[in-house]
Order: structure tokens, then C-alpha cells, then sequence
């Protein structure tokens, strides 16, 4: 007798090169970041070959996958489920990137500076909410709050 607890078996099998597939996709960064951010660090009048940009693409989502998975076993190490900015830089340390450790360390408190200053700009902003006639409640922020109604339901307008 079958174990109703068990999960249930798909009826169609993939191959292995759907299933390569999906993990490559899965795990490389898009090729349009990837594009964006090259073009961005070369001059305006730089070409970059299609072949280039995958090489870059497979290179640094393997990078940043063999960084994250460090950093995710030290977080099992110490049973938590999140991976913070310190566990990535220990884990590049731990893995000999430390000339990279001062950058990052600078970078990373100012991004954190950066969303502190977000939350407070957010925070000070009044957020006013309008309740329509409808019961409908939005922001006065919403840029169509005016032409956006919604529809009232049951009755038909012809009867």
C-alpha cells in the first residue's frame, strides 16, 4: 500500500538535457545584465562579441556560486538560513579572494548606508490614504488613483 504522506510522482520524465537546461538557466546571471555591465565599464565605441559575453556570463555565475556555496555552509555550520554580507566576505576570505575583502567591506557599508536613508526618506513621507466611495482605499500617491475606478458588481445597468 502506498504511503499517503509520499509526494506524488510526475507521470512524464524529463531527459538529461532538459534537465541540463534548466539547471544552466537556473544558474547563470542573465545575459542581458551580464551585457549591460560589461558595455558599461568599456568605452562607448567598445564592441563585445556574443561569445564574450557568455564566456563572462558562465564565469562569473560560477564565481558567484562557488562564494554563495561557502557562505551557505558556514550558515548550516551555525544553523541559520540566511546569508548575510559578512558571510559572503568570510567565505571569500576563507576561500584566498582576500585582496578583494577591502572593496567589498567599503561597498557593503554603503549600501547598507544607502537603504538606511531609503527607510528614512520612506518613513518621513506622509502616505495619505483616500477612501473612494466605493471602499476602495488607495495612496494619494497612486498616479492614476483618479482614472482608475472600480466597478461595481451584481446589478446590470440596463435594468
Amino acid at each position: 500500500m502506498a504511503d499517503q504522506n509520499a509526494p506524488a510522482v510526475a507521470s512524464t520524465s524529463f531527459t538529461d538535457a532538459q534537465v541540463d537546461e534548466y539547471r544552466e538557466q537556473d544558474r547563470w546571471l542573465p545575459i542581458a545584465n551580464v551585457s549591460r555591465i560589461m558595455k558599461n565599464s568599456l568605452p562607448t565605441t567598445a564592441k563585445v562579441s556574443k561569445e564574450a559575453k557568455e564566456c563572462v556570463q558562465e564565469c562569473v555565475s560560477e564565481f558567484i556560486s562557488f562564494i554563495t556555496s561557502e557562505a551557505a555552509e558556514k550558515c548550516l555550520h551555525e544553523k541559520r538560513k540566511t546569508i548575510n554580507g559578512e558571510d559572503i566576505l568570510t567565505s571569500m576570505r576563507a576561500l584566498g579572494f582576500d585582496n578583494y575583502e577591502g572593496v567589498l567591506k567599503v561597498y557593503l557599508a554603503k549600501y547598507r548606508e544607502h537603504q538606511i536613508t531609503q527607510a528614512r526618506l520612506r518613513q518621513s513621507q506622509p502616505q495619505v490614504v483616500l477612501e473612494e466611495e466605493d471602499g476602495l482605499k488607495r495612496g494619494a500617491d497612486d498616479e492614476d488613483s483618479d482614472t482608475r475606478r472600480k466597478k461595481p458588481r451584481g446589478k446590470k445597468r440596463d435594468e
